[in-house]
């Protein structure tokens, strides 16, 4: 694995799309550039592509994109894929391209960035994005905080929506519900009643707030059980001057006595009547 290079700061901004940097750029054939691997950005808008095609047709690639070159020959993509696959649905043959010497992590910060500026990942890609910057490169999360300009609580937000079921996931990232609906689903920890619930909110077309309404109910039942246990135990513990303890569930309350001796539990029971 490749070094990892960190804290690039305007060396980045620079090679990003709109910067003030001027530099040569050469015509690349549009056959020998592929893909970047490490692209954030997983699904492309088939009809925005379009548009865009429709604009390079008229006008051209007003942009390079940024390519590195491999060891084959062929070139890869550092940043301006969509512009790259726009070209190519508009049938150019050579596409305006500078050529950079990039580390993998160095292509992966780029694309991030460039993706995120753009605000074109959702939030599960992005999400994505930074474990792979963890886990391939070994970032923490206050490195990737500092690099996309986000606070990292906001990064850990993110990360934690990795662990939404599959079937949650999709319904995110297929825009059914919102980012603010992932989150409260996270309280959920059964992935089948996280779909289940998912699927409610979908189909009523619930409110984020609504949805925690839903939720919170039994949240706020068990706090109040436990209020009511730990009074009724403070009545007969300390009024009384016992020992033992209470267990209640929804459909039975048990309450357990300790006595030191034969004589005082008479006296318990002479007390209550009995």
């Amino acid at each position: 694995m490749k070094r990892k290079q960190r804290g690039l700061g305007r060396g980045i901004s620079a090679l990003l799309p709109g910067s003030e940097l001027v530099e040569d750029f050469t015509m690349l054939d549009i056959d020998l550039i592929e893909s970047n691997p490490y692209q954030p950005r997983k699904r492309f808008s088939e009809a925005e592509l379009k548009e865009l095609a429709h604009s390079i047709e008229k006008n051209g690639v007003l942009q390079p994109i940024i390519v590195r070159q491999r060891e084959d020959g062929k070139y890869e993509i550092v940043a301006g894929e969509r512009r790259w696959r726009a070209a190519r649905i508009a049938g150019l043959k050579k596409i305006p391209a500078i050529v950079k010497d990039l580390e993998d992590s160095e292509v992966l910060q780029i694309a991030l960035i460039e993706n995120l500026q753009r605000q074109d990942l959702d939030p599960i890609e992005e999400a994505l994005a930074y474990k792979d910057l963890m886990d391939r490169f070994g970032f923490t999360q206050n490195e990737i905080a500092e690099l996309v300009g986000k606070d990292r609580a906001t990064i850990t937000n993110r990360l934690r929506l990795l662990n939404l079921s599959d079937g949650v996931i999709k319904a995110l990232r297929d825009g059914l519900i919102t980012e603010g609906h992932a989150r409260v689903l996270l309280r959920i920890e059964d992935p089948g009643e996280q779909e289940r619930i998912c699927r409610m909110v979908i189909e009523n077309g619930l409110s984020v707030r609504q949805l925690e309404r839903m939720i919170a109910p039994k949240e706020r039942k068990k706090t109040s059980d436990e209020e009511w246990v730990s009074e009724v135990s403070r009545r007969i513990f300390e009024k009384a001057g016992l020992r033992g303890q209470i267990k209640a569930t929804s459909r039975k309350v048990k309450v357990i006595l300790d006595f030191k001796n034969r004589e005082e539990l008479e006296e318990f029971l002479r007390r209550i009547g009995v």
